[in-house]
């Protein structure tokens, strides 16, 4: 029997358990707009509540860290080869999408 090459052969036993490992992995860390959305509204309550209790002089810091994380990953996000909205949709999701996992 000739082996197969390319995307029609049959994986083996290894192979599929690789790949269902890999399919469960992605599915953990997926992040959904919803759940950045989600990262979004805590961060502006968090950074509101700093202000309330420790003044606009806490409160500032602590948005100019998450806008310069969101910044720094836009960045990323535009030299990896995204574009536009595409591009700010994926910085986004990188730096809200955690709520979804909570």
């Amino acid at each position: 029997m000739q082996d197969q090459e390319g995307p029609e052969r049959e994986l083996n036993v290894y192979e599929r358990i690789l790949a269902e490992d890999r399919r469960v992995v992605r599915e953990m860390f997926r992040v959904t707009m919803g759940g950045a959305h989600a990262g979004l509204g805590l961060v502006v309550i968090v950074v509101a509540l700093i202000a309330v209790v420790g003044g606009v002089r806490w409160a500032l810091p602590v948005g100019g860290a998450v806008a310069a994380w969101f910044a720094v990953t836009l960045v990323a996000v535009v030299r990896r080869g995204r574009r536009g909205r595409d591009a700010v949709a994926r910085a986004y999701l990188l730096t809200f999408g955690w709520a979804g996992w909570l």
